[in-house]
Formats: C-alpha cells, sequence, structure tokens
C-alpha cells in the first residue's frame, strides 16, 4: 500500500547544489502558506520568517553565512531566516522551549512544499545569529535559529561547489527503526 506522505518524505532533497534560478512567486506563496500551516504548542505559532529574494536581501544574507555554507548556499535564489522569540513560547513551567520545536515542525512544512515542487530545501545552522539581528534589524530578544538555501537542485559536480562537497549528494542513510523506536 502506497503512502503518499512516506513518498514525499523519501523524495526530500537537501542537496548543495543550487541552481541561481529565481523561483516563482506562487511557489514562495506556497512555501509561505505551508509554513503558516504548522501545528504549534496552544496555537501560539511563535515562527517568524525573513524571505530573502531580493537580490539586496540575497546580499545580506550570504554575508551571515558561515564560509563553508557561502561557497555553496550563496547561488540559491531564496534563503530564508526563521527565528522565535522565548516571549512567544507557550507557557509550560518545566524549561522546555516549545518555540524551538515549533519553528522546527514550521521549518519541515517548508521544507516538504518545496519538495513538492521538486526543489531542495537545505537546512542550515552555519550562520551568525548576531550579525543576522544586525543585517536585518530584529528585535534583541529574536533568536534565529535556523537558514535554509532553496531553489532547484543542481548537479552535485558543479564547479560552484567546493571539492569535498562533490560527488556526495547521494541516496540519504538513515538508522533502522529498532534502533530509534521502541513499540511498547
Amino acid at each position: 500500500m502506497s503512502n503518499p506522505v512516506i513518498e514525499l518524505l523519501e523524495a526530500r532533497l537537501a542537496t548543495r547544489s543550487i541552481m541561481p534560478v529565481a523561483l516563482p512567486d506562487d511557489v514562495i506563496e506556497d512555501l509561505v502558506e505551508a509554513a503558516r500551516l504548522a501545528p504549534s504548542c496552544r496555537n501560539f505559532q511563535p515562527w517568524r520568517y525573513l524571505f530573502l529574494t531580493s537580490s539586496m536581501a540575497l546580499e545580506n544574507g550570504r554575508n551571515v553565512l558561515a564560509p563553508g555554507n557561502l561557497s555553496w548556499a550563496g547561488t540559491a535564489p531564496l534563503l530564508i531566516i526563521g527565528h522565535t522569540r522565548k516571549e512567544d513560547d507557550c507557557v509550560i513551567k518545566d524549561g522546555r522551549a516549545y518555540h524551538q520545536f515549533d519553528l522546527g515542525m514550521s521549518v519541515m512544512n517548508i521544507m516538504l512544499a518545496a519538495t513538492h515542487h521538486g526543489l531542495t530545501a537545505r537546512p542550515m545552522a552555519g550562520f551568525d545569529p548576531v550579525k543576522t539581528r544586525a543585517f536585518f534589524d530584529l528585535p534583541d530578544d529574536a533568536e534565529p535559529i535556523i537558514m535554509l538555501a532553496v531553489g532547484k537542485p543542481g548537479d552535485d559536480e558543479a564547479e560552484h561547489l567546493p571539492e569535498h562537497y562533490r560527488g556526495i549528494e547521494g541516496k540519504r542513510e538513515r538508522k533502522d527503526a529498532g534502533e530509534i523506536v521502541t513499540v511498547l
């Protein structure tokens, strides 16, 4: 029996080779809608995003990337910065940071919507949150957690990729279900 959700998850790409081809507005609107529809603790929806598409915004986005990520993410026609604030967390007094978890669920929605459109959406932690706040005038309490490089997947032997990234974008390896799940 086929499961379209599993098929979409299996098709998900997070390649480093991204073609510098602009994305249509309706595709970007789809990604925004996917982010908006994510579940969250008590429906607080604590995520906020910057979708960088203009040349100036993309240049600023590239300026906050770690050098290793800039080498390949610099070609992406869309960079997305996901941020949240502890103040927007649901009120759980046990120390768990649900606002970060909620942002993560919203990011996954974006990644699956990108997959649906045949795009790659590569999440990155390799960027400077302090510079991000400054470049994009985010409030001091904003926590930039994630950046995504989104675009049409390119050839994994592309010249813009550093040598150590060429040819490594094969099938993802995953642990066996028995290693990560216990059914009681």
